[in-house]
């Protein structure tokens, strides 16, 4: 039975590691030279970079944590300096007001943004659009079996929604964090699809733009959008790899209109592995497509296959064999900071390792390219492993990424984690392991 794809709603379609909690993900940083000025050894170097939330927005005022040095606190961009580091080094957050630690293995580079996820500083604005899709070549009197999806975009905020009755549409939602005006561009695609919710042959009926829409923070602001051109249909053809012991749960394709704008084409959870859609030929434009694959027991992985061109046949979707765990078995008991924790590794990634507790309890996260860590003493600060408490544990994968180093640039490394990747920067994976559970010692 293939799933009706998304019609009707506000919101895109979203793979099921969605749950779990964008900023796009970089693979070409890397460190700066090492070393000091003069009178400091060969090697030697000054770590100054920058705290963030998953919004990118910087962490103010928390304590970051080199092994052997006095600690530093983050300001008001959330940057920080640390003289006199021999790398490779362990770096770590403390966010007390959240209850969790966050630490980083292995880093050399001198310049790193450590990406807390799930906190999201700084100040929230919301606004929303209203309007009208018409002109050119919109069809207004749209059937049961036509689709106009209006999208916003702008470099703070991305919102989606559907035309009704006559071309009206909203509100379109919005939320952002950073300047109380965001200013984008309103996209609008319209296209037939079959009983079935997908795109059918010559399907694709007008496509248009608005740019220089303003949104204020507490409005609703009323636009016209008017417009749309003819557009031609094009084809995409591929087939999905799937790993051994893994099933394949769902694909889905977008169209990427401009550098940060995803319009929504297809939801398929059928289980064939051979796909075939039709695609809108908007000039300029490319495909996302994303396929996730599922674990019996649990364990989860998805691809984002991004930047392919317009048409395009029998390219070649590959997601990895997500992370699985070794050690220590689910439901064991004893387990302290020196209990060695260990997985096997998802293949060009590095791993985000969670350590959730029950009832308050401190909560720790640690990057890493390796496959083994232990639970950070973080006693001084207040966030100790407490007793007899019982904690889950789980190993997220994210790439591609071949060190630390490389997923503390910049951008981070969490592209994709809450659904497709917003920023064109190429493809970009996403892996989940099974959770297990334990209990800390009496």
């Amino acid at each position: 039975m293939v799933k009706r794809a998304f019609i009707s709603g506000g919101a895109p379609f979203a793979l099921s590691l969605a749950a779990l909690i964008g900023t796009g993900c970089s693979t070409s940083d890397s460190p700066g030279p090492a070393g000091g000025g003069p009178g400091v050894s060969p090697g030697v170097i000054t770590v100054a970079g920058r705290v963030v939330g998953q919004n990118g927005r910087g962490m103010a005022g928390v304590p970051v944590v080199i092994t052997g040095k006095p600690s530093a606190t983050s300001d008001e961009n959330g940057s920080f300096m640390i003289p006199d580091v021999n790398p490779p080094y362990d770096i770590s957050v403390v966010d007390a007001a959240s209850r969790a630690v966050l630490v980083y293995k292995g880093l050399e580079r001198p310049d790193p943004t450590l990406l807390f996820i799930g906190v999201n500083p700084g100040t929230a604005h919301a606004g929303s659009i209203n309007g009208n899709v018409s002109g050119g070549a919109f069809t207004p009197d749209q059937g049961s079996y036509d689709v106009t999806r209006v999208v916003f975009s702008s470099l703070e905020a991305t919102g989606v929604t559907i035309t009704g009755a006559g071309g009206t549409f909203g509100p379109l939602n919005l939320r952002w964090f950073g300047p109380a005006v965001t200013t984008g561009t309103l996209y609008a695609l319209q296209f037939t699809v079959d009983g079935d919710g997908f795109p059918v042959a010559s399907g694709y009926r007008g496509f248009g733009l608005r740019s220089g829409i303003a949104v204020e923070d507490g409005t609703a602001l009323n636009s016209q959008y008017d417009t749309l051109q003819s557009v031609s249909t094009s084809q995409f053809t591929g087939t999905v790899s799937v790993p051994s012991g893994y099933t394949l749960f769902a694909k889905v394709a977008y169209v990427r209109v401009a550098p940060t704008a995803l319009i929504q084409l297809i939801a398929d959870t059928s289980p064939g592995t051979t796909v075939s859609y039709y695609t809108p030929g908007i000039p300029g434009a490319t495909l996302l497509i994303g396929a996730e694959i599922v674990r019996a027991g649990g364990g989860t992985g998805i691809l984002w296959k991004d930047g392919i061109a317009v048409p395009s046949t029998g390219i070649p979707i590959e997601p990895g064999t997500p992370p699985e765990l070794n050690f220590p078995v689910n439901g064991a008991a004893g387990i302290d900071t020196t209990v060695v924790f260990s997985w096997t590794p998802m293949a060009g990634g590095v791993h985000l390792v969670r350590f959730q507790g029950s009832g308050g309890n401190p909560a720790y996260y640690i990057l890493t390219a390796g496959t083994s860590v232990t639970i950070p003493s973080m006693s001084p600060f207040g966030l100790g492993l407490p007793a007899g408490a019982l904690y889950r544990w789980t190993v997220l994968a994210f790439g591609p990424f071949f060190s630390a180093d490389a997923a503390a640039g910049p951008a981070g490394f969490a592209a994709g984690l809450t659904g497709p990747p917003v920023a064109s920067n190429g493809d970009v994976f996403v892996g989940q392991s099974a959770t297990r559970l334990f209990t800390t010692p009496p």
